[in-house]
């Protein structure tokens, strides 16, 4: 769950990690300290994606970017 800018755990809502807006993370484990669970969001671009949702993995293309 991002809540204002940041990764924070679904259980207790503490922040985890600090998410820009073109932030990419996929198959990170994050690691909650209170919790001491282990998750692994998937964001792309500074949102959070469902277990369902794909994503490009080219984000310069999405966006309509050439090099």
């Amino acid at each position: 769950m991002i809540v204002d800018g940041w990764y924070t755990c679904p259980a207790c809502r503490r922040r985890l990690v600090k998410v820009e807006r073109d932030s990419v993370l996929f198959g990170v484990p994050v690691y909650c300290r209170k919790c001491k669970v282990e998750w692994f969001p998937t964001v792309y671009l500074g949102r959070e994606l469902g277990d369902d949702e794909p994503f490009d993995w080219n984000p310069s293309a999405a966006s309509g970017q050439s090099r």
